[in-house]
């Protein structure tokens, strides 16, 4: 019996790596999760587990919350048994599989790894995480407040949103800290750093990130991801919708406002998000985080140059001019618009 146990156990196969896919937001995750669950049945093929269980939609965001990864506010129904959870994705485990990924923005909440360290006892981890320069991360970050946020706390427009976020929660946008309390917790050779720039992201973000984890020599098997990045609303929209959500009114008549607001046709296609903020923050914003873009380029990603993101900074003379907010009789305007359809 003894000779039994000890061949079975030479021969035990090793349990799959898990790549714990954790964003940041921002840096085209919904698009890469849409991309593992369309190409699932291809990527299990080869080996590579996006697994179902604690998936909602795309994301595994039943997954991150259980293991304690989520605010106050999460969907009861998110939440389940740690153990029943493990047993879940166990099932889908085969013997032919030799990687997991598994992917949910919410692991960067900064919560304790107890639970996650439990759950993966047993299997190699790896972490990978995708880095955005502040500049642009915070004005997607304030479109995407923009339409989540009814009665938002902060001033209008991205000054505010941004001082209020600075001011509120310090380690908001910390990249060294979020990256370095991971490395703690799983090891700092297990943490992958990937700038969120498309110079460095070439061909796409999914052969990027696949590449990142080892399996290159899959991208021509598979096909080719979307464009990564929804097409930005128009600053007129994202004016609108700051402005309509500053409203107390009824869910639908606010969502008809917003909706309104999203369909505004711009009259300069000219102008991009970045003109919402002068070249001479975006530069602040940026240079406030040198030395922490230092540090990760050097440490994790071991460049001696120092040098995370390649595109080059506005200059402060660059041509810019401020898009004026809408004035009180556009508004008003569009809320009478609004009005007589839902009326009609």
């Amino acid at each position: 019996m003894e000779g039994q146990l000890m061949i079975r156990q030479f021969f035990k196969k090793p349990k799959p790596e898990v790549v714990l896919h954790v964003g940041m937001n921002k840096t085209g995750t919904t698009a890469l999760q849409s991309y593992l669950q369309h190409i699932s049945g291809q990527l299990a093929k080869h080996g590579i587990l996006y697994p179902n269980a604690g998936r909602i939609g795309a994301a595994h965001y039943s997954l991150s919350a259980s293991l304690g990864f989520c605010n106050p506010g999460v969907p009861s129904e998110w939440l389940c048994s740690p153990s029943k959870l493990l047993k879940s994705l166990e099932s889908e485990i085969t013997s032919d599989t030799r990687q997991v990924i598994i992917s949910s923005e919410d692991f960067l909440l900064n919560k304790s790894f107890n639970k996650l360290n439990t759950f993966f006892e047993s299997y190699p981890l790896k972490v990978i995480v995708y880095l955005r320069r502040h500049d642009h991360w915070w004005l997607s970050a304030y479109a995407q407040a923009v339409k989540m946020k009814h009665l938002p706390p902060w001033n209008r427009g991205p000054y505010g949103f941004i001082n209020f976020q600075q001011k509120k929660n310090p380690r908001y946008g910390d990249y060294r800290y979020l990256i370095d309390r991971w490395a703690d917790a799983v090891g700092r050779e297990n943490i992958i750093v990937r700038p969120y720039e498309f110079e460095q992201n070439q061909p796409d973000l999914a052969s990027d990130f696949l590449s990142s984890i080892g399996q290159q020599t899959l991208i021509s098997k598979l096909p080719t991801m979307a464009q990564r990045d929804n097409v930005s609303l128009p600053i007129r929209s994202l004016q609108l919708m700051d402005t309509f959500q500053r409203v107390n009114t009824s869910d639908a008549v606010r969502a008809a406002l917003l909706s309104h607001a999203k369909q505004v046709t711009s009259e300069d296609t000219q102008n991009n998000i970045q003109d919402m903020l002068k070249p001479e923050f975006r530069i602040r914003l940026v240079e406030d985080q040198m030395k922490t873009y230092r540090y990760i380029a050097e440490t994790y990603l071991g460049r001696e140059s120092g040098q995370l993101f390649y595109e080059p900074l506005p200059t402060p003379n660059s041509e810019w001019r401020g898009i004026p907010w809408p004035s009180h009789e556009e508004v008003a305007q569009h809320v009478i618009d609004v009005m007589e359809q839902l009326n009609g």
